[in-house]
């Protein structure tokens, strides 16, 4: 079927199938229930933070932070200072998060503040 025919059946546009099924390995690699599997993957809460899932990151954030630099001037550094590691790839919204979910004691102890 193309996406129009599926798009019509299942009730949505026909760009949503199309980045669904992209996303998914593309039209001869799709799967429907492994998919339903990551997404339900991807759904579970509570998420770990973007910092806590990579350790790289999260040192290469600790040291920027420690230093004084302010999230939205990390979150612009990194894609020039590794630009091949995806892993360092985060928002300067994705840092503040995470360091206003951490207790503030730990951040003393650390020596961050922002």
């Amino acid at each position: 079927m193309s996406y129009k025919q599926i798009a019509s059946v299942v009730g949505r546009d026909r760009s949503v199938i199309s980045r669904e099924v992209r996303r998914h390995g593309g039209r001869y690699e799709y799967r429907a229930a492994a998919a339903q599997e990551r997404a339900l993957a991807a759904r579970e809460r509570p998420k770990q933070f973007a910092v806590d899932r990579h350790p790289r990151l999260r040192g290469i954030v600790h040291a920027l932070l420690r230093g004084g630099w302010s999230p939205a001037s990390i979150a612009g550094r990194l894609p020039t200072e590794h630009p091949d590691d995806e892993a360092c790839r985060v928002s300067h919204e994705a840092i503040y998060q995470w360091i206003y979910a951490t207790p503030v004691s730990t951040l003393a102890r650390e020596l961050l503040a922002l």
